[in-house]
């Protein structure tokens, strides 16, 4: 007897996939089944799947409602500002804007704001930020306004690629604002200050090398401007040593091997700089080392006049300097060599210099010393580079001296001794005999000079007061801070509907799926 028929029940969907007709031979019509993708999709595995990856969006979507739920108190446009597009493509003017606006932002920021701003978009990117165009000038305005810890982490991380970064145009400004802030405030940062201080005061060829590159000896001359006392008198013995300290004749020669900063392109602006500081020392040590090194370039004044940057050092003493410096200057050396000295391409510059900023009674000196002999006043006038400064020297002279340097001058062109620069000297005499344009364009640069810094202090004051205006009523903080919780309640009730209109689509969507799966497994 045939035992009765039992239908076999199936645990997997492998195993039921296999009576599909495709699986056992039949030749019976293909079904929804006979198509394996079809299967798959109706597979209760498929949907799970899906589920999971729902599941895996809904939860990034509820990590950022929850992101920005922990910063609602943060202003909208103080994030905008810090996310805006700071691409190289972008035009000039809307990158100067986007960096303008974070340094607003940022300076008009609560403290816990700064510290959300650092922690996100600076901490991890100081050097990139420091060598950027357009991104450098929010680690200075950090460095101004930040707080203290916000301040040394830049300049620890800028120190630790000091060598690198110190010559670059944009990070030696970082370098330069961090260094007024220590020193205008030691101690939010001693042990940052230290580490400055020892390298500024180091003596090894890397400084060598900083004291003539284009760019990093600004932070010596910055350096030279900030520091006070015993950190600057330091500073001015190391630099000392490679500021003449040997013989003219020695130093000025074209030895390449001998290091000197006076007649480096940019060394000289190290010295220039130490002219400046003078008349601002009160230490007597420091002052008497400065005024040795100055001392030192007036002795050697004829070989700096006739070199290419060294000039500039001699210019300086005679706009800038002190009485007692111009004095020795022109009494023991530019009187004795005016004449060969005004023939020189760069001894002409500093020819006009001491006549312009020369006293009434250097200049009579200067005309008595040209006019000796009517040899060397027709030499100096025919020159190519001494033509400039007998007109200048034409420009300074009283009338009765003009009376007899115009007699001189139609003397030679009566008997034809006179070339083309010599032709050029004549013309001028004689159009300003009367006049003096020269005197009268230096004075006028001088009084648009003092009309702008008038201005600008006009326009700081404005805006200063301005803002204390604004600053501090408190109905305009109270409007202030109400236009923010307004803008920030609109912010999250808008993610909030978003996210409400996802969940009602997501859980429409599990209903219909769970549907099918229950039917499935019917």
């Amino acid at each position: 007897m045939s035992q009765p028929y039992v239908p076999q029940e199936f645990n997997k969907e492998d195993e039921e996939l296999k009576c599909h007709p495709s699986q056992s031979g039949s030749t019976a019509t293909p079904t929804l089944f006979e198509n394996t993708n079809t299967a798959k999709a109706f597979s209760t595995a498929f949907f799970e799947d899906q589920l999971h990856q729902e599941d895996d969006l809904f939860d990034e979507i509820n990590q950022q409602l929850n992101q920005v739920l922990i910063n609602d108190t943060y202003r909208p446009s103080l994030v905008s500002a810090f996310q805006a597009d700071m691409s190289s493509y972008l035009s000039h003017e809307k990158l100067t804007k986007n960096s303008r606006k974070m340094q607003l932002e940022y300076q008009n920021a609560n403290l816990k704001e700064k510290e959300y701003v650092f922690n996100t978009y600076v901490r991890a990117d100081i050097e990139n930020i420091s060598l950027d165009k357009y991104r450098h000038f929010l680690l200075e305005k950090i460095l101004e306004v930040g707080p203290p810890s916000h301040k040394n982490v830049i300049l620890d991380r800028i120190f630790q690629s000091i060598n690198k970064l110190i010559k670059d145009l944009y990070a030696c400004k970082v370098m330069q604002k961090g260094l007024e802030m220590m020193i205008s405030h030691p101690n939010d940062s001693p042990y940052q200050l230290e580490n400055y201080l020892n390298f500024i005061h180091s003596d090894t060829p890397q400084m060598k090398k900083i004291y003539v590159d284009k760019i990093a000896n600004q932070i010596i001359q910055k350096s030279l401007e900030v520091l006070e006392g015993n950190h600057l008198y330091k500073l001015l013995q190391v630099v000392s040593k490679y500021v003449l300290q040997q013989h003219n004749s020695q130093v000025l020669n074209n030895n390449n091997e001998k290091f000197e900063l006076s007649t480096d392109q940019y060394g000289c602006l190290i010295v220039n700089k130490i002219i400046d500081i003078y008349p601002k020392l009160f230490d007597a040590q420091t002052k008497t080392l400065c005024n040795e090194i100055i001392t030192r370039a007036i002795e050697n004044s004829s070989g700096l006049t006739r070199r290419q940057f060294a000039n500039y050092i001699i210019q300086s003493i005679l706009e800038k300097g002190q009485e007692v410096h111009k004095r020795l200057l022109m009494d023991q050396y530019l009187i004795k060599d005016f004449i060969p000295m005004s023939m020189d391409k760069y001894g002409s510059n500093v020819a006009e210099k001491a006549i312009v900023y020369g006293g009434s009674q250097w200049r009579t000196r200067l005309w008595e010393e040209v006019t000796v002999s009517e040899s060397s006043f027709k030499k100096l006038v025919n020159d190519q580079f001494a033509n400039y400064p007998i007109q200048r020297l034409f420009e300074y002279l009283d009338q009765p001296l003009r009376q007899e340097y115009l007699a001189l001058l139609n003397k030679f062109s009566d008997n034809n001794q006179l070339n083309n620069h010599g032709q050029i000297v004549l013309k001028f005499a004689q159009a300003n005999y009367n006049v003096k344009r020269y005197t009268q364009k230096i004075l006028q640069t001088e009084k648009n000079k003092q009309i702008k810094n008038s201005q600008k202090n006009q326009n700081q004051k404005s805006q200063t007061k301005n803002q204390n205006l604004t600053n501090n009523p408190q109905n305009q903080q109270q409007i202030d801070n109400g236009f923010k919780q307004m803008q920030q309640e609109q912010f999250q009730v808008m993610m909030m509907q978003q996210m409400i209109c996802y969940c009602k689509n997501r859980c429409h969507n599990y209903i219909i799926k769970i549907k099918i799966i229950f039917i499935m497994e019917q």
